[in-house]
């Protein structure tokens, strides 16, 4: 049954699924977790037991949740926004702006936002769409720093990271508290990144992060679709504008939605150059994998929920799509319901089993929107290794109605 904000509210913290696990190390958990490939979910499954639809129920559980207090965590990791729009822009970005919106010639990021607002004047929902479309937060592929030599995405033979030529190197002191891990040509620990550029020779530094101050770099900084949208949050906080980060199970991406000020619905934001986020179905069609489930996290209660059907539908159905997708709808499911079907994860983008595990718990989408929100309400109150099953303090609840 689908769980009201309430009901969640009145749930309570068990014991940590962590000991279940046979893990005391959540670092090491973490790490399992954030890349759920097939030996990971075994060594999870021998864990608790074997393979039974109560361990995927845990474990599909404990996805979800992670899902959510990571996302709900970054908030913490946005660093001053404040200084970072006062960067000084270099010439080159000072003229872009000044040529494409008019005004003074801006010095600053802050004096490019101030822009935005003469222009969008008292529409809060005209001013995000002109801050999603400006530089300040546009994808920046990883490059060389001094010739903007771009280095590939593709990781097949001929392209690993040394025939590139990238490599991982520690962080330095001072980049230690900004850097973060995640999926960059593979999954990634937090380190940072060195490139000897095979266009100029020269050397390239970087590393991926959350915090405002890195992202709006604006000297040949990478930023790619993790840290667009984490400045977008950012920002998005700094503006008091409405954002739900929105994203794919088993595929390497994110976006996020924005409310409509007409009618308060939710709607995927698009820059120039983002890839139609509206139209995630048609990605299934790229040949490099699958994704098996849409979740919208916000911190937002309400605003949290699985929205698969969404992207699997077409805008006169209720859904995101255009109309265009309407006939190739019916095999997009059929492409994600096999995807979902896959216990070897090769069908997926990300080559994960996210969705393979909700699959065999038998998790329907009103059972994951309610794991999703009871994540929300739990968020800096409990770990999301930590939960009560509803269905056992029901069973509690009958036995002290009993002894009474």
């Amino acid at each position: 049954m689908f769980c009201s904000t309430t009901a969640l509210s009145a749930l309570h913290v068990k014991d940590a699924t962590l000991s279940a696990l046979h893990v005391n190390d959540a670092t090491a958990l973490e790490r399992t977790f954030a890349h759920l490939t097939a030996p990971a979910l075994e060594t999870l499954e021998m864990g608790l037991g074997g393979r039974t639809p109560d361990t995927a129920r845990t474990i599909g559980r404990a996805l979800l949740r992670r899902k959510v207090h990571a996302v709900l965590d970054k908030s913490n990791d946005f660093g001053d926004v404040e200084a970072g729009l006062d960067i000084a822009l270099p010439e080159a970005m000072r003229s872009r702006c000044l040529k494409q919106y008019g005004g003074l010639s801006p010095t600053t990021w802050r004096d490019c936002l101030s822009r935005l607002k003469t222009l969008s004047g008292d529409s809060r929902e005209q001013l995000w769409s002109y801050v999603i479309a400006h530089p300040m937060t546009e994808y920046v592929p990883n490059q060389c720093q001094r010739c903007g030599h771009i280095v590939p995405d593709e990781t097949t033979p001929g392209y690993t990271d040394a025939e590139v030529g990238i490599s991982e190197v520690p962080p330095t002191a001072s980049e230690r508290p900004f850097v973060r891990g995640g999926y960059y040509r593979g999954a990634r620990s937090a380190v940072a990144f060195l490139l000897r550029c095979p266009e100029c020779g020269d050397e390239s530094r970087w590393f991926r992060s959350s915090d405002a101050q890195v992202i709006l770099n604006p000297n040949r900084w990478g930023r790619l679709c993790g840290e667009q949208e984490d400045l977008r949050a950012a920002l998005a906080r700094h503006l008091s504008v409405p954002l739900r980060a929105i994203l794919p199970l088993d595929w390497d991406h994110v976006w996020s939605e924005t409310r409509r000020e007409a009618d308060g619905a939710w709607v995927a934001c698009q820059g120039p150059g983002d890839a139609p986020a509206a139209n995630f179905a048609g990605r299934l069609d790229e040949g490099i994998g699958a994704w098996t489930r849409v979740i919208a996290v916000s911190a937002d209660v309400e605003g949290t929920s699985d929205v698969t059907e969404e992207y699997l539908s077409c805008c006169s159905a209720g859904g995101r799509a255009d109309e265009r997708l309407d006939e190739e709808m019916p095999r997009y499911r059929e492409t994600v319901s096999a995807a979902r079907a896959d216990a070897s994860g090769s069908a997926t983008q990300a080559k994960t089993l996210n969705g393979h595990v909700l699959h065999r718990a038998g998790f329907g989408r009103e059972e994951v929107t309610c794991i999703l929100r009871q994540a929300v309400v739990d968020h800096g109150v409990v770990g999301w290794w930590e939960w009560q099953e509803e269905e056992e303090e029901e069973e509690e609840e009958e036995e002290e109605r009993g002894g009474g």
